[in-house]
């Protein structure tokens, strides 16, 4: 009887490290995925910076060429 209690109690033990180690597994998890959002938020934002300063750039091509035309003659 005694060793099966040391038994029952050494699994009980190795179950709660694993719960222990697996929550603290959870957090990290939890962590990094706030962290890989919060970095596709930024790029996203960079992304519609950088493409809205191409849309400029392109938008003043033609007036840019229309001026060189002008010049010309």
């Amino acid at each position: 009887m005694e060793e099966e209690l040391q038994a029952l109690q050494e699994r009980i033990e190795r179950l709660l490290q694993g719960a222990r180690r697996l929550a603290d597994e959870n957090r990290r998890l939890q962590a990094e995925l706030i962290e890989s959002r919060d970095a596709r938020v930024r790029l996203e934002r960079r992304m519609g910076e950088a493409r809205s300063r191409v849309e400029a750039a392109l938008s003043r091509l033609p007036a840019f060429a229309d001026d060189v035309r002008d010049a010309a003659h």
